[in-house]
């Protein structure tokens, strides 16, 4: 019985000395960072202690090295820091031990101790969490460099989405924390490989994807299909092409034949032309779809034809036809329409004023400048609209200054806008007088009496007014505002003594006296 008791008292103590040592990792380090080594263990860390050392010397907390559980800090990291490191964890059972080799480096990134690996087009997030990066303190930001460089990103976690070759590289995050009123830096860098993915060489039918054919029924049409088989020339031995009609393959008609040709193309990219003639398109072809498929072992792709009695393809180009010669036609006559309506009253003869009940084709007002003595306006109303209205157009007008005298007064001016079509206002420039000659004395303006009458007259007359700006910067002061009320844009002239006889001002005058 002795004997079993020192047996177990030997079991228990050979078990509580068993000593678990990891093989050595090496990580590095920035002078001027921040250090954190982990002990990691399968133990319990809160029921084990742990103790560090570093070349055989036991570490004891300081002002540069803190200790909590299984971390160890190192603030503010010397080149002398470099070194073996070794951390063992006891508990009542058994101790480990876990080695360490620190590298410090100059900076300003630590080597990679890691490498994660991402596959071409998938998406990966690199983390510096707390638990990943423990700080001591306060934590205030993490930045992330890659390959030294500044990427302007900020946060715990990094991702990358859709990932590409050029994403290759090593990607440090700093992290600042504030302890004990001062700022450190610790720094963690990863090492991302990109692994390229395989291409995919699907077949594809370029053309046609969904196409529509009017045809006659009875005629003869061959079928064309555009395909991509793969890549090198061994890519068709395993790439099947064929059509199919109404979801059936094409050997229920024997007279149909199908035939593909190949071609390489840039790139060694394998193309194929898959055709199907049809000797004679039958009624039962109208309305079915028709599929040229591809199928390979990297998958298949399917494009369609339909085919359409031809009997109203015509419409599809005269549709268009007429639309456009609509759409001409009525540029053409707005353009023209002045000239057609002069036509068309010419030769109706209804161009003449008394045949429609007016005994004038126009009252003519032209109005004088500030300044004394003949102006543009005048010369216009008194010379050129007479010869060319009157002498080659056989229209008659009642100018103001020049048939008052003789036939009417102004206090019957309103007779005469009742037997008038239209009223021209002439309306001289604001040009000073550098335009003027003197009156002579058979010359008379009127008064500013006077002209209130008429211009009220006109106002109420409801007689259509045609405004003639006779020079540039017309004088719109001289005008009323009972007369500015009622001028259109579209009835406003502009005379400029290059315009020729057939002018579009002297078509527009015509248009709206007669």
């Amino acid at each position: 019985m002795p004997g079993v008791l020192i047996l177990l008292v030997t079991l228990i103590f050979s078990v509580s000395s068993f000593i678990y040592a990891e093989n050595e990792k090496g990580i590095s380090t920035v002078k001027g960072h921040a250090t954190i080594l982990f002990c990691g263990s399968d133990l319990d860390n809160k029921f084990s202690t742990f103790i560090w050392t570093k070349d055989n010397h036991t570490l004891e907390p300081s002002s540069r090295i803190q200790m909590q559980g299984h971390l160890l800090w190192i603030l503010n990291t010397t080149s002398s820091d470099g070194g073996l490191y070794v951390c063992r964890s006891t508990n009542s059972t058994c101790s480990m031990e876990k080695q360490v080799f620190l590298f410090v480096e100059a900076g300003p990134c630590p080597s990679p101790d890691a490498t994660k690996l991402a596959l071409e087009e998938t998406s990966i997030t690199l983390s510096c969490a707390e638990e990943h990066v423990p700080v001591l303190g306060q934590r205030l930001q993490v930045q992330w460099w890659k390959d030294c460089m500044s990427t302007g990103i900020q946060g715990s976690e990094f991702s990358l989405f859709n990932v590409s070759m050029s994403n290759n590289g090593n990607y440090t995050c700093l992290v600042s924390f504030r302890y004990e009123d001062k700022n450190y830096t610790a720094s963690h860098t990863f090492e991302l490989a990109v692994i390229m993915k395989e291409p995919v060489n699907k077949p594809k039918v370029i053309q046609p994807r969904n196409q529509t054919l009017h045809v006659k029924p009875g005629v003869e049409i061959k079928l064309e299909c555009i395909v991509f088989i793969g890549f090198g020339e061994d890519s068709v031995l395993e790439t099947s092409a064929y059509w199919t009609i109404n979801h059936s393959y094409t050997e229920s008609y024997p007279e149909l034949q199908q035939n593909l040709t190949t071609e390489m193309r840039e790139n060694s990219g394998l193309y194929g032309n898959l055709t199907l003639f049809i000797p004679k398109v039958l009624p039962e072809f109208f309305g079915v779809p028709f599929h040229c498929n591809i199928l390979s072992p990297s998958g298949g792709d399917t494009g369609q034809v339909w085919l359409s009695q031809d009997t109203n393809h015509i419409w599809l180009i005269i549709i268009p036809f007429l639309i456009l010669a609509a759409v001409v036609c009525a540029v053409l006559l707005n353009f023209f329409k002045i000239d057609l309506i002069l036509a068309y009253r010419h030769l109706c003869a209804k161009g003449k004023a008394t045949q429609e009940g007016s005994l004038y084709n126009a009252y003519v007002l032209y109005l004088h400048g500030k300044s004394p003595g003949s102006s543009t306006a005048e010369d216009l109303a008194l010379r050129i609209l007479p010869g060319m209205l009157e002498q080659q157009h056989n229209l008659k007008l009642f100018i103001q200054g020049r048939d008052t005298d003789t036939e009417v007064s102004i206090a019957r001016i309103s007779d005469v806008l009742s037997q008038s079509k239209a009223v021209v206002l002439i309306l001289p420039g604001n040009n000073g007088e550098e335009n003027l000659v003197p009156l002579s004395k058979e010359q008379n303006r009127l008064e500013d009496s006077q002209l209130s009458v008429l211009f009220s007259d006109i106002a109420h007359s409801g007689v259509p007014l045609l405004l003639v700006e006779s020079e540039e910067n017309a004088d719109y002061l001289l005008l009323p505002e009972s007369i500015q009320s009622i001028i259109k844009k579209e009835r406003v002239l502009k005379w400029k003594p290059t315009v020729q006889p057939n002018g579009r001002f002297w078509k527009q005058l015509r248009y709206h006296m007669t």
